[in-house]
C-alpha cells in the first residue's frame, strides 16, 4: 500500500470516499426497504427483540450509516489540513469495514453460528477511525 500512497492525492481519497457515499447510502436504503416488507410482523424472524432480526437491523444500519459517515470525512478534507499517508490507510480500511460489516451482520443473523465473523470487520472500522483521527493529528 505504501507505494500506492505515494501517487495517490486527497482529491483522489476524496473521490474515493465520496463515491462510496453516494453509492452506499442508496444501497442501505433499500436494503432496509426490503427488510421491512420481510419482517411485517411483529414476530417475524423470532419476534423483535431477537438476536436475528437485530444483527439484520444493525446491518441495516451500518449500509446506511458507514457511508454516510465516510462521505462526511471526505468532505472533512477540503476544510482540514489531513496527513495523506493515514488519511489513506483509513479510507481503505472504512471502505473495507463498511462492506463487510453489514455482511458479516447479515451472515450472523442468516446462521448464528458465524457471528465470530463480526470481530474482523469491527476492529477494521475502528482501526480505520483511529487512522482519521491521526491524519488529524499528526503534520503533514
Amino acid at each position: 500500500m505504501s507505494l500506492y500512497v505515494c501517487s495517490l492525492r486527497l482529491a483522489d481519497l476524496q473521490e474515493m470516499l465520496l463515491h462510496y457515499a453516494l453509492l452506499g447510502l442508496p444501497v442501505g436504503l433499500l436494503t432496509g426497504m426490503g427488510l421491512s416488507l420481510i419482517a411485517r410482523s411483529d414476530d417475524a424472524w423470532g419476534g423483535y427483540g431477537s438476536f436475528r432480526r437485530r444483527a439484520a437491523r444493525l446491518g441495516h444500519v451500518a449500509l446506511v450509516m458507514v457511508p454516510m459517515l465516510g462521505g462526511f470525512y471526505a468532505l472533512a478534507i477540503d476544510a482540514l489540513d489531513v496527513h495523506l499517508t493515514w488519511s489513506a490507510w483509513g479510507s481503505g480500511l472504512w471502505i473495507a469495514a463498511g462492506i463487510t460489516l453489514p455482511l458479516a451482520l447479515f451472515v450472523a443473523a442468516w446462521k448464528r453460528h458465524l457471528v465470530w465473523l463480526l470481530p474482523l470487520p469491527a476492529t477494521a472500522m475502528t482501526a480505520g477511525a483511529v487512522c482519521f483521527a491521526l491524519s488529524l493529528v499528526l503534520e503533514t
